[in-house]
């Protein structure tokens, strides 16, 4: 019955267009039960819904060589549980190649084959493209791919309701090396953290700072 289920769930998500870019549930995939997605030339359009707490794992293939895709998920949760965070990583094929030395350990919630994505193999978010970082839940965001050992994003800030809570999540994705690096997963891990100090972005820290100075000249007049 499990088999059956999951072939259900691959086949509903590769329900799309023709083009050779493809999109499916990864084996591993735990949270993710149903959804759509398509192609219109560099938009890929992801459509989740999740009725089970887990990692959301999907495996994309067929990136055209150094094409800069954008990418939108419209996601749905009905899982009965708040998300206050929700963390994604790319993970690329565990090859034993020169480039799988820049990552970190391969952690436990990462499948069998697969490793962090360093940023010398080539797989990215997008980075530098100038294709914004967004979610329409999280009001904050934190992310590294130049010098961690891995490609992530973590957004938070903000909840998504376990009682049908939206959310509409964009990034860029772009991959210098497809012969080594496809088919990658895109892991959500929602209420995680990928790990390290969370930072702010920019607009946060600029509003804190702000915030900051309203305090300290308050109590300067308090004096």
């Amino acid at each position: 019955m499990k088999t059956i289920f999951t072939l259900a769930i691959a086949l509903f998500f590769m329900v799309g267009s023709a083009n050779a870019v493809h999109v499916q549930t990864h084996t591993s995939n735990l949270g993710i039960t149903g959804g759509s997605w398509y192609i219109s030339g560099t938009d890929i359009t992801i459509n989740e819904t999740w009725n089970a707490v887990g990692i959301g794992m999907l495996e994309i293939s067929d990136l055209e060589n150094g094409v800069t895709y954008t990418v939108t998920k419209n996601i749905t949760n009905n899982t009965g549980v708040d998300w206050n965070r929700f963390a994604m990583e790319l993970l690329d094929p565990a090859d034993n190649s020169g480039n799988d030395n820049n990552d970190i350990p391969t952690e436990g919630w990462v499948p069998a084959g697969f490793t962090h994505s360093a940023e010398l193999d080539g797989l990215s978010f997008a980075q530098g493209s100038g294709i914004p970082r967004t979610s329409t839940a999280f009001s904050s965001r934190v992310d590294d791919e130049l010098g961690g050992g891995h490609d992530y994003m973590d957004f938070f800030d903000g909840l998504v309701s376990g009682a049908g809570g939206t959310d509409v999540i964009s990034f860029g994705l772009r991959d210098y090396q497809p012969g080594s690096n496809q088919p990658f997963l895109l892991a959500q891990r929602p209420n995680e953290a990928t790990g390290g100090p969370q930072i702010p972005e920019p607009t946060t820290m600029v509003l804190m700072g702000l915030g900051l100075a309203g305090v300290a000249l308050r109590n300067k007049f308090r004096k």
